[in-house]
């Protein structure tokens, strides 16, 4: 796992935390993400014990660290967690947008990787 996927990975942590806990679906696709990015069991280990805090955005994600393209790819997952368990709460299309700007990332650039994982999280949802 490269620190660039490190870093989007705790990003997503901060993002399941948006409705106040990380719980089933979060933590699954947590782990389903570190296990896409090939994290060692260190790794892993540091990562779900980074995700048993609260976190939060304006503190716990470094986005001077992330170029652009890691900057969308963020955004994609991050708007794919918050349909993790069918719904996407008002606090989550909160963090979604909050996220957006401070990523700095454009309403127009980030509204098709938003409409993208809808439709991904829908068809998730229809296989289940």
């Amino acid at each position: 796992m490269t620190p660039k996927e490190k870093t989007i990975v705790k990003s997503l942590v901060v993002v399941a935390w948006a409705d106040g806990s990380v719980k089933e679906p979060e933590q699954g696709i947590i782990e389903g993400l570190l296990w896409a990015f090939g994290a060692e069991e260190a790794d892993e280990k540091e990562i779900l014990e980074y995700a048993k805090k609260k976190r939060t955005l304006k503190d716990d994600i470094p986005v001077s660290e992330l170029e652009r393209a890691d900057r969308e790819l963020l955004l994609a997952h991050a708007a794919l967690l918050t349909h993790a368990d069918g719904k996407q709460t008002k606090g989550e299309e909160k963090i979604l947008k909050s996220l957006i700007g401070l990523l700095e990332i454009s309403d127009a650039d980030a509204k098709p990787i938003l409409q993208t994982a809808r439709e991904r999280a829908k068809k998730l949802a229809e296989r289940m």
